[in-house]
Order: structure tokens, then C-alpha cells, then sequence
């Protein structure tokens, strides 16, 4: 049976509390761009993230680097979706009728893989931990499914879309949010679908020299989740729901552990978590008393709690967070961006 807890009756908390310094970095600009989203783009590794700096610019930000980043990519100005490579050194673009690599190869010369056509109607994009596959998600007939490109050709994998375990949606119904999670070591894609309030299904899928084949499945028929991402050796997939942190076995897809968030309004999270070695942290907000973010400890293999961190971050001035690879934190509704310091990420 997995472990599952909760904070005793009374102390919402339970556990010991820290003050931290968050080291503001920059304000990003406010753009339009359809391939920004929230203002980022996370490649498959968990030590950098690209950063929308402009309609046309993605500026690629490591861990330890100090603002302004030294790296940046130009993408075309049809980019409508866009996936960053494990080098930091190219992109996949995805625009109206084509998809191409914009960059330079690992020897430092211009990318010279020829575009491809493309009429798929695309929902994400994204490689996986080798950079040897190019993953996109679509529906096709109601049925979610994903197809992967060989990097090098951007030829297909396989002749047909592999489907994934997640309800058929009908004409009338919202195709979801399409979300990647690479394996950290191997050639394996989670990849959720999240249908509104009616929950999360999550499908690992393996790239083999025998094209794809998908694994075992995680159904969240309750609620949806956000998935926060595998441990750092695989063995495990982390997920922040609306009331509770999940953590199953790879590649087996059991429960092993949960932690339920205090009810009755004291907190409520953003569906925002980060792995780490060490740790899984979430998001959490006080609603009732100080009215401050904090980032909950959890420990990485039975999710007990650990430490509650609070951040100098007023829930009436950020109203939302993403908790970001590298230990950054982004206010995606004005863009500030900090980061976390040492104590947070190694801390046990």
C-alpha cells in the first residue's frame, strides 16, 4: 500500500518553516507570439529552459548563468510551436504547412536537416532525452495519438500515429492540453492529456528500433494533474493535482506514495512542482493568513513532508507561479523571473 499523509489537525503546516531570498533575474517582455505560452520553452534535460525574449527570439537560460543569457535562437516569423533540442545548440519549429530545425548542429555549423510539410493539426512538440527523436502530438479521429520524426531527416518513426490511453473526444469537445514528460535517461515520453475538470491520462511511450510502443498508463479520472516530471534516476514520476501530490513507479505506472495538501481553503496550489535530486517542491499559497507563496518540501521517495519554504512573494502581487527546471521561478502574468537559492535545491 502507498504511503499517504496529511499535515495533523491544526497545524496546517506541521513541519518546520524557512524564510529564503529569491534573486530577481529580469522582467521578460510581454509577447503575443502564438509559440510563447506562459513565456517559456522547457527542453528535455532539467539544467536550462528557453526564454521568450521577443516575437521572434528565444533566449536559452542555464542553471547557474547570470541574465543575460549568452545563447539565443532566431526562429521564423510562422512559428507556431516550438520544441528546444537537449544541446540548447537548435530548435524544431512548427509553422503553418511546415516543420524545421533552426540552429547549429553539435559541430557549431548551421543546421542543415531540409524542411519538411506538414499538415498535421499539431497540439505539441517536443524531443525526447537523446535529441535522436522529435515528438508531436495530435487527435486524429477523436483519438489522441503521437507520432515521432527521426531528427536527422524529420522523417517518421513509423508509418501510423500511435494512440494514447485517453478518453475519445467528439466534435463538440476540447482536444486538451497536451503535456510532454521526457525519461531522464531513456528514449521514453510521457505524455499527458488533460480533458478540463474531467481528469489526466498519462501514456509512457518507448522510441525502439521497432518504431514505438507504449507502456503503461496513468488514469486521474477524478481531477486533473500537472506531471512534474520523473526522478532524476527514473525510477519514478511525479504528479501535483489540485489537492494532492502523487508519486508512481516507472515502468510500472503503480501508486507508491501520496500526500494530500490541507483542506478547507488554508492552501491551494497552482498545479506547479519541480523535481529535484533531493526533493519534489510544490507551489502552494496561503489563503487565510499571511496571504505568501511557499514552496512545500516533499521528500522525493515517500513525499512526506519536510520543510515549508517561504518565499517574499505576496499572493496579491503574484497571483501565479511556475516552478521552472534549473530552480527559476516565473510570474508568467508580468514576467518577472527569480531564482531559488542553493539551500532550496539541495536541501533533503
Amino acid at each position: 500500500m502507498p504511503w499517504i499523509g496529511r499535515p495533523r489537525p491544526g497545524t496546517p503546516w506541521g513541519i518546520p518553516s524557512r524564510r529564503v531570498a529569491l534573486t530577481r533575474l529580469t522582467t521578460l517582455p510581454m509577447t503575443d507570439a502564438e509559440w510563447a505560452g506562459d513565456g517559456f520553452v522547457l527542453p528535455p534535460s532539467d539544467d536550462a529552459l528557453g526564454l521568450a525574449v521577443g516575437a521572434r527570439r528565444l533566449a536559452v537560460l542555464g542553471a547557474r548563468e547570470s541574465w543575460p543569457p549568452g545563447r539565443a535562437l532566431e526562429l521564423p516569423r510562422t512559428a507556431r510551436l516550438v520544441a528546444l533540442h537537449p544541446s540548447l545548440r537548435c530548435a524544431a519549429v512548427l509553422g503553418p504547412g511546415r516543420i524545421e530545425l533552426v540552429g547549429q548542429a553539435l559541430d557549431g555549423s548551421p543546421v542543415a536537416t531540409p524542411a519538411r510539410a506538414w499538415m498535421r493539426d499539431t497540439q505539441t512538440l517536443g524531443f525526447d532525452i537523446t535529441g535522436e527523436g522529435l515528438w508531436t502530438s495530435s487527435v486524429e479521429d477523436g483519438q489522441a495519438c503521437v507520432r515521432v520524426l527521426d531528427t536527422r531527416t524529420l522523417s517518421d518513426v513509423a508509418e501510423a500515429g500511435l494512440e494514447l490511453a485517453a478518453p475519445v473526444v467528439g466534435e463538440d469537445d476540447l482536444d486538451g492540453l497536451h503535456e510532454w514528460v521526457p525519461h531522464p535517461r531513456l528514449p521514453v515520453m510521457g505524455v499527458a492529456v488533460s480533458q478540463g475538470q474531467e481528469g489526466t491520462w498519462l501514456t509512457f511511450v518507448e522510441r525502439g528500433a521497432a518504431g514505438l510502443a507504449r507502456g503503461a498508463s496513468v488514469a486521474s479520472e477524478e481531477a486533473p494533474f500537472y506531471p512534474a516530471g520523473f526522478l532524476p534516476d527514473g525510477s519514478g514520476f511525479i504528479g501535483v493535482g489540485g489537492t494532492w501530490v502523487r508519486r508512481w513507479t516507472y515502468p510500472e505506472a503503480t501508486l507508491a506514495a501520496e500526500f494530500l495538501l490541507p483542506e478547507q481553503g488554508t492552501l491551494a496550489t497552482g498545479y506547479s512542482g519541480l523535481v529535484t535530486e533531493r526533493a519534489v517542491l510544490v507551489a502552494v499559497e496561503d489563503l487565510l493568513e499571511a496571504g505568501e507563496w511557499y514552496l512545500l518540501q516533499l521528500d522525493a521517495d515517500s513525499l512526506r513532508p519536510v520543510c515549508a519554504w517561504e518565499l517574499p512573494l505576496s499572493t496579491e502581487a503574484v497571483t501565479s507561479v511556475h516552478l521552472l527546471p534549473g530552480g527559476f521561478i516565473l510570474s508568467p502574468e508580468d514576467g518577472q523571473l527569480w531564482r531559488l537559492p542553493d539551500e532550496v535545491l539541495s536541501a533533503r
